[in-house]
């Protein structure tokens, strides 16, 4: 299989900060207590400075249900790192969605932090790990976070990744234009992610199937789509844009 991974844990923790006042993105949770400031004796780990506190906040999210927020502050250089964890476990669920039209492009995606995002014909996975915040989009936000992480994967590419990213790019352009049609699945072994709307599938995982979703990366498959719809390999639903 030619396929090349990228960890973006970091990247896309940055991305969303600054996606914070994106109309596309929701963030509206409700707080179900006080906040608890903790005094953390160990340094920052951003400037190795003393002065960390965590904030601990029990909520209450739209569609998530009860959580509880862990923000990492450090006073000396202003460093913020926040967590998201879903108290709620409602069984290993999948959601699926064809995208066919600019109209389906606004159904509302709902992430947890234990949740996995496929678009199976472009061979993009994004995947949970340490660093994962759970937040609410649509469809298009989704495309837009795909299209942050190549374009940052592009400026220091070698040619051949270069080449492979501005493909990725084209087609992550006619999808959002309503062009190409592609599905949306999301996947969570606690069931506290979601598709919304008329148009969503869901059904349950096997014990087997949430057993096997993955943490900590967002890959792209890059191999070329054969005539006969495989990867190179020749293994169903491992796609990559047409070269």
């Amino acid at each position: 299989m030619n396929k090349f991974m990228y960890c973006v844990e970091g990247m896309v923790h940055e991305m969303e900060d600054k996606r914070e006042s994106d109309e596309s993105e929701e963030r509206d949770p409700v707080i179900a207590s006080q906040p608890v400031e903790v005094e953390l004796d160990q340094p920052c780990v951003s400037c190795g400075q003393k002065g960390v506190v965590n904030i601990v906040s029990n909520l209450d999210l739209p569609y998530l249900g009860a959580a509880m927020q862990t923000t990492y502050i450090c006073r000396a250089c202003g460093f913020k790192h926040s967590d998201m964890i879903t108290l709620e476990n409602k069984g290993p669920l999948r959601y699926e969605a064809a995208i066919e039209k600019t109209e389906d492009l606004n159904l509302r995606v709902v992430r947890s932090n234990s949740g996995t995002i496929r678009i199976p014909e472009i061979g993009v996975e994004i995947e949970p790990g340490m660093a994962s915040e759970s937040f609410i989009s649509n469809a298009e936000g989704i495309l837009d976070r795909v299209e942050e992480v190549v374009r940052v994967l592009m400026r220091d590419a070698e040619l051949d990744v270069h080449e492979k990213c501005s493909a990725l790019l084209s087609e992550l352009g006619k999808m959002k234009g309503g062009e190409k049609t592609f599905h949306l699945i999301v996947e969570d072994p606690y069931g506290n992610s979601a598709i919304l709307g008329e148009k969503a599938r869901v059904t349950a995982l096997t014990e087997e199937e949430a057993s096997q979703l993955k943490k900590g990366e967002m890959t792209f498959d890059m191999s070329p789509l054969r005539s006969d719809g495989t990867g190179e390999d020749g293994e169903p639903g491992e796609r990559g844009p047409v070269q």
